[in-house]
């Protein structure tokens, strides 16, 4: 994979900021100090939130590069995102203080002096990672991941109304197929052992989208994969033509080439998805007992073992670990494909499986200490920009109350107060 040149058909000159991962950044280290302090003046109490306001209008703006094409567009651009970037991080915190008690100490906090020093090496190593300027391995990624995780639902809204800027974050393209790597494979890819070991292969290029962040990787073959926060999709180092298989754990929206070869193949659960120049959504968790596929348009199955069912357009399939098919409940659609519509949908779930939802869709990681409670059903929609929403349908549905213990999150039981 390799994101430090323009792709091809790129507009921009020779010598721009955005022409390579050099020139970058130069260009971030000479406006780091500026676009931070005008983040600091637009977000007040949330100033310690600027150097990652600042890393987020960079990383969009070479995502976007194609359709940057002079410096000062990108000048405006930059500065753009960082009036977008703030007015988001102030609405994040806003909508998670509801307590005035805490809000106060949050705000003493935020206002600490050595809280809003900013550290231009530091950012620039969190903006490489996430680039792919850098081996995503080791602390820094972690780093990153858990700087990214901030930037919540509330973005998914907001490139929604931006339809030229919709990405939140491009993974980027999957290396070009090695023909030299291990001639020995390429005879015996179509056998069912060779598929796993390359799946599982130490070279195999696991990509892994971040909490509260959604993820596009585009694969050697033009198809596009949008992967939810959390969501694992692995990818052998052979993926072409000889082999065009990707293994999900989590959910994601696949919108498959065409005039390929050989089909697409899914490895999620217990099943196969087999597909054709086709839209699908698939939820296929490994924690979960079901797999569910939502057909959009175009052609696709399902095999399990030599069966081979398939899906009609506009139509879905539900497969359970035991290997029966059946067509989800409205429920149980609306959970696999709501998301697509910036929608959370829960459907009669404990409320210990819906904690880590919050925790995944928005970055609340909402504690339960009166355990019985985590026994409790759990209904709702909610918005996935509005954090506020999702915790309000939660106390609605559990009959629970949103508090903190001292500055932990949780739910408490509504009936006994705090």
């Amino acid at each position: 994979m390799s994101t430090s040149s323009p792709p091809m058909g790129s507009n921009l000159p020779p010598g721009s900021p955005l022409s390579d991962a050099s020139a970058l950044e130069v260009y971030f280290r000479a406006h780091f100090s500026e676009l931070a302090d005008d983040a600091k003046g637009q977000l007040a109490d949330a100033a310690p939130a600027a150097p990652r306001v600042v890393e987020l209008a960079f990383r969009h703006a070479w995502e976007h590069r194609e359709q940057i094409h002079s410096q000062d567009e990108l000048n405006a651009f930059l500065r753009e995102e960082v009036r977008h970037g703030a007015a988001r991080e102030k609405s994040r915190r806003a909508s998670l203080h509801r307590f005035d008690h805490h809000e106060k100490v949050n705000k003493k906090a935020a206002a600490s002096p050595a809280a809003t020093k900013v550290d231009v090496d530091q950012s620039w190593s969190h903006l490489a990672h996430v680039l792919h300027f850098a081996p995503d391995t080791g602390s820094a990624a972690l780093d990153s991941a858990a700087l990214l995780r901030h930037d919540a639902a509330a973005h998914v809204k907001d490139l929604a109304k931006r339809p030229s800027w919709k990405i939140p974050l491009a993974i980027g393209v999957v290396a070009a197929l090695a023909i030299v790597a291990g001639i020995w494979s390429i005879n015996r890819l179509g056998d069912e052992g060779a598929i796993t070991r390359a799946l599982t292969a130490p070279d195999a290029r696991t990509h892994v989208a971040a909490t509260a962040q959604l993820a596009i990787v585009t694969l050697d073959d033009g198809t596009r994969v949008m992967l939810t926060p959390e969501s694992r999709l692995v990818v052998p180092k052979q993926f072409g033509e000889i082999l065009r298989v990707v293994k999900l754990d989590g959910e994601a929206t696949f919108t498959v080439a065409s005039n390929q070869k050989r089909p697409l193949e899914v490895r999620a659960g217990n099943a196969k998805v087999i597909a054709t120049g086709t839209v699908l959504t698939i939820r296929a968790f490994s924690a979960e007992s079901t797999v569910v596929l939502s057909l959009k348009e175009g052609t696709a199955s399902i095999q399990l073992g030599e069966q081979l069912t398939p899906v009609a357009p506009g139509k879905a399939l539900l497969v359970t670990k035991t290997g029966e098919t059946r067509e989800p409940t409205p429920g149980e659609l609306q959970e696999a494909t709501t998301w697509v519509d910036h929608t959370l949908t829960v459907s009669n779930r404990q409320l210990r499986e819906v904690l880590p939802q919050l925790k995944r869709w928005y970055g609340v990681d909402i504690k339960v200490l009166d355990l019985p409670l985590l026994d409790r059903p759990v209904s709702l929609q909610a918005s996935l920009d509005s954090p506020k929403e999702a915790i309000s349908g939660v106390e609605k549905s559990a009959n629970v109350k949103f508090d903190y213990e001292e500055k932990t999150m949780v739910f408490r039981d509504a009936k006994k107060g705090k």
